[in-house]
């Protein structure tokens, strides 16, 4: 993190985009980006970044700047989903496993009155199906539990910090970090506006 002098942008393009009479105050440089504090406003230019470039707020809208930790929390939720699945499935097929259901019916003779056709077949075929059902929930719910650990994953690669700005009457700006003195760029950029906020770890 840099703290550029004061009146005095350390970006030509971060300049251009003062308003006459408008001077910076303060400004910081953070894993890319810059965020200025001036007379008027708090400016956020990202050049390298991916989504906007540039947003500003009007500093009484600024009500506050803290460091989060954010992700795509759509993978945790899809995790959890895949995972109760995967359980369900997986200790339904242990419990017929287990159980001893096949081992009897594989044991279990046709009565010796019954049609040779029908409940014969039904007796021979009735242990092969279920078999075959144990063994697809056992490896369906395997395979959808490894899927959700692998969710998981994703949702930790994901995760990120962020310097969050909060403004009053639209969404907050967010600028990605991973400086360890994030949260001193929050607690100056707070005492540079004068929102008497304070950090989420204070």
């Amino acid at each position: 993190m840099s703290q550029s002098p004061l009146s005095q942008a350390t970006d030509d393009r971060l300049s251009e985009m003062l308003f006459q009479g408008e001077e910076v105050q303060e400004e910081f440089t953070v894993e890319g980006a810059r965020v200025a504090v001036t007379t008027h406003r708090v400016l956020v230019f990202t050049p390298d970044g991916d989504g906007r470039r540039f947003d500003h707020a009007d500093r009484p809208n600024v009500l506050d700047a803290t460091v989060e930790t954010t992700g795509q929390d759509s993978y945790v939720e899809w995790g959890v989903r895949t995972g109760v699945y995967g359980a369900v499935l997986f200790g339904g097929g242990f419990l017929l496993k287990t159980s001893g259901i096949l081992d009897q019916l594989g044991a279990a003779n046709p009565p010796e009155n019954a049609p040779e056709t029908g409940v014969t077949e039904l007796v021979s075929l009735l242990p092969q199906a279920l078999g075959t059902l144990t063994t697809g929930l056992l490896v369906g719910g395997a395979l959808l539990v490894l899927a959700a650990l692998a969710l998981v994953a994703l949702y930790l690669s994901s995760r990120e910090r962020e310097l969050v700005i909060e403004r009053a009457g639209d969404d907050p700006m967010r600028v990605p970090v991973r400086d360890d003195d994030a949260e001193d760029v929050a607690r100056r950029l707070r005492a540079a506006v004068g929102t008497g906020s304070k950090s989420r770890s204070d």
